[in-house]
């Protein structure tokens, strides 16, 4: 059992690490369990004696090593001081697919951590991941958190015109969250762009996909007469549905850019007409927003795209059960077309920043490929035809897929193609960043070949602070974790320093609220805090009940 009374020192991370540095902690956490990706689950090390009276056996799920090495690392590290806490605890490593779907769909795991990306404003993924009207199967809240003080604070904010009135309502739910901890940031990542910077230049962030974004990519140089956006990610795309996939980034920075939305936002957060679809909102009402469209426009495959389309988007939308905008349906009740130019969105009940909330995320769809399609979510859609700056090129399954510009964009990019190739192995990425085999890093890696590699000639890189970060999430379903004494107990014994500085090379922040920095003023410090000590975890459980059996296993409070 760990005799820590503070955060995990040096020695005793590398007496975790043992003599194989940090790779070595995927024989220690746990290990009782196997798991279907590379089985690293399994292992000697398992000192575990079970579960205390009134508490059960807990399974935290991780991904493969070759995934993302150093959210393996953290996770092992994490459930070890889990177990010398008194907790049972196994770690499951999956392929990336299989744990995304136990967690977020069937919800069969006690902890989870992946890097969560919040969008342009933290109520609305929250309201997606937090809010008790959630908590079915797929969802969004997959913590299977629920508060009424907290739905409330929610829907207030959602419809709210007032910004100031928001940011006090804001400030209200990051409080009662860092207090019930249905789930806690363990480290704030930053956004990153890693480049080749003989090839590439002006990389401009933007608030929610950061240097993904699609200002990111309208706002790109390209350098030395390379014309060709080259980047890869790890594991191969699953659709090629932009109302049918499940919300991965992945997908997400590829949709970014093949569908317009009504609105963009800038570097700075604000609305950018110049490289919007719309050219112009007015709010006439507290329920209704007109948009002036762009007449000059059309869609990939040459159609021209006119205000009937944007009206049926949004009427298909909040017609249609489509799970990824459920969120934006719900506050949508029906569009029609003023005239050639001018679309009106009636909501189906306030929102004060539906600008945000919703015109830069819906993707406005061509009429002629969908209405045929009754179920939109599940259609095969297999040469995508949206009205972005890139438009569909090819798809290997596999091994690649490859956009191409769309010349008469009123927004185009500075380069002709961009590829994303299927490379696991960060060391090979690094390889080809270096000699120009590839020219962008868009998976975001945060690891030790960075850290080596960030001085390189050929290398570029900038961060900025994000709105993401690594979240610890228990499920409330499993018996103790609806407990917050035992949640708060279990953020006490996280040791985010080390993980910051041992395993991140110190490149992100502690995780310290689920509102980060980058929100401005809607970010709030006057949050509760917890001091990384497995003694002040132990305290704090004993205080409430809960005790300790011979074999220094933890015991509910009602046992």
């Amino acid at each position: 059992m760990s005799s820590d009374n503070g955060p995990l020192n040096r020695r005793s991370f590398l007496k975790a690490a043992t003599a194989g540095g940090v790779a070595g902690l995927t024989t220690l956490a746990g290990c009782t369990g196997g798991g279907d990706g590379d089985g690293e689950g399994d292992g000697d090390g398992n000192n575990n004696a079970g579960p205390g009276a009134g508490l059960q056996t807990y399974t935290y799920v991780n991904n493969s090593q070759s995934y993302n090495p150093p959210r393996h690392d953290a996770i092992n590290l994490i459930a070890r001081q889990f177990n010398d806490l008194g907790l049972d605890v196994k770690v499951d490593v999956l392929e990336w697919g299989t744990l995304y779907n136990r967690v977020s769909v069937e919800y069969n795991y006690s902890f989870s951590t992946w890097h969560t990306f919040f969008t342009v404003d933290p109520v609305l993924e929250l309201s997606n991941t937090m809010h008790s009207s959630k908590t079915g199967s797929g969802d969004g809240n997959y913590a299977g958190y629920e508060n009424p003080d907290l739905d409330e604070l929610l829907d207030s904010y959602m419809a709210d015109p007032d910004k100031n009135s928001r940011v006090e309502t804001i400030h209200e739910v990051q409080k009662t969250l860092m207090d019930d901890v249905p789930q806690m940031p363990i480290t704030h990542m930053p956004a990153a762009a890693v480049y080749n910077k003989q090839q590439t230049g002006n990389w401009q962030p933007e608030l929610s996909q950061g240097f993904n974004s699609y200002w990111t990519m309208v706002n790109l140089e390209m350098k030395g007469g390379e014309t060709t956006l080259k980047g890869y990610w790890p594991e191969t795309l699953s659709t090629m549905n932009v109302l049918g996939h499940n919300d991965e980034n992945k997908h997400t920075y590829q949709f970014e850019v093949m569908y317009d939305t009504l609105v963009r936002l800038d570097n700075t957060g604000n609305i950018n007409h110049d490289v919007s679809l719309a050219t112009e909102s007015n709010r006439v009402d507290e329920t209704t927003i007109e948009y002036t469209i762009r007449t000059d426009h059309s869609w990939h495959d040459g159609e021209d795209l006119t205000a009937e389309d944007v009206a049926f988007t949004y009427n298909y939308l909040a017609e249609k059960e489509i799970p990824v905008y459920s969120v934006q349906a719900e506050y949508i009740e029906g569009a029609e077309v003023v005239d050639d130019s001018t679309v009106r969105i009636n909501m189906a009940k306030p929102l004060g920043p539906f600008n945000t909330l919703v015109g830069t995320q819906i993707p406005i769809i061509p009429q002629h490929k969908w209405e045929s399609r009754n179920e939109p979510s599940q259609a095969n859609v297999e040469q995508p035809v949206g009205s972005g700056p890139l438009q569909f090129d090819y798809w290997n399954k596999g091994s690649e897929f490859g956009l191409k510009k769309f010349e008469s964009h009123f927004a185009p990019v500075a380069f002709e193609k961009r590829f994303w190739r299927i490379i696991p192995e960060a060391s090979t990425v690094w390889e080809l960043l270096k000699s120009g085999e590839l020219n962008y890093e868009p998976f975001g890696r945060i690891d030790r070949s960075l850290n080596e590699n960030q001085d390189h000639e050929a290398i570029g890189t900038k961060f900025e602070p994000a709105t993401s970060y690594w979240h610890f999430t228990p499920n409330e379903r499993q018996t103790g974790l609806d407990d917050p004494v035992l949640r708060r107990a279990l953020v006490n014994a996280i040791p985010r320093t080390a993980i910051v500085d041992q395993i991140l090379f110190g490149f992100p922040d502690k995780g310290s609220n689920v509102v980060s920095t980058a929100f401005g003023e809607l970010h709030t410090d006057d949050v509760p805090q917890y001091e990384e000590a497995t003694e002040k975890a132990r305290s704090r459980l004993e205080s409430e009940g809960y005790s300790w059996n011979d074999k220094d296993m933890l015991v509910g409070p009602d046992a």
